[in-house]
């Protein structure tokens, strides 16, 4: 996710307007990057700290957790069907494992989720 997130930041030059009226996933890169360096901290560590760091604790926690589930699920989606509007292949095979890896991300989330 954070590898695929940054070689899109670099491809994808986009302007404010673009980012505001369009239905580019452009913001999601940036979403993209915060997570995937959680997911880089919590390979090389094993410590899920980080990640309650961003969702946060206490009573509401499963709720927050349903939430960035079902976040990620249909951010993962938007972005794999926003790929048939584009034209260059580099482009669409980036924006399709980035959208797996959301995909992806969101299927661990409920994984630990329901543990």
């Amino acid at each position: 996710m954070f590898l695929t997130s940054v070689l899109l930041i670099t491809k994808v030059h986009v302007n404010l307007s673009e980012i505001l009226f369009t239905f580019n996933p452009y913001p999601f890169y940036f979403i993209g990057l915060i997570f995937g360096v959680e997911r880089i901290f919590y390979g090389i560590t094993g410590s899920s700290k980080l990640l309650s760091l961003i969702m946060g604790g206490g009573e509401y926690s499963s709720l927050s957790t349903l939430a960035l589930f079902i976040f990620f699920l249909s951010f993962g989606l938007y972005v794999i069907i926003y790929t048939i509007a584009y034209t260059q292949i580099i482009l669409q095979m980036l924006n399709v494992i980035n959208g797996i890896s959301y995909l992806l991300f969101s299927l661990s989330i409920f994984k630990a989720w329901h543990m």
